[in-house]
């Protein structure tokens, strides 16, 4: 009985060291464009560490804000791997709000006119987020 209990002991912990080890959810999202049937880019998203990790050395995804006592003005821009980028230019407050929480790792995705101006600007900051490298 005693020997069958060691056994079964041995065997579990055992199976805890092989076992493969697992970490929480990990998510890798390349810049990406979409097109109308125009031609002109009417989206743009991706996670900011996949493009800084990407081996194409094109992607990027990126918004920013300047501010001056005249106003506010930001915007998006990205890259895909084929070297196709576009921008978008906003100086709506709730769209502003959102570039201002942009982080080295987020998820963005943004929306834009034909005219170059951004119609909707979404930024995800989380743990599954890829973590740009060096």
């Amino acid at each position: 009985m005693k020997l069958a209990m060691v056994a079964a002991m041995a065997a579990t912990v055992l199976s805890m060291v092989c076992a493969p080890a697992a970490a929480g959810e990990k998510v890798e999202v390349p810049v990406t464009l979409e097109i109308n049937g125009l031609g002109q880019v009417t989206r743009a998203y991706g996670m900011a560490g996949t493009a800084r990790n990407s081996a194409d050395a094109q992607q990027m995804i990126a918004c920013f804000v300047s501010a001056t006592t005249a106003g506010a003005q930001g915007g998006c821009e990205a890259r895909n791997a084929a070297g196709t980028s576009t921008l978008c230019i906003t100086s709506n407050a709730s769209l502003l709000a959102a570039e201002q929480s942009v982080r080295t790792d987020s998820y963005i995705d943004f929306s834009r006119s034909a005219a170059g101006q951004c119609t909707g600007i979404y930024v995800t900051n989380g743990s599954p987020n890829a973590v740009r490298q060096p």
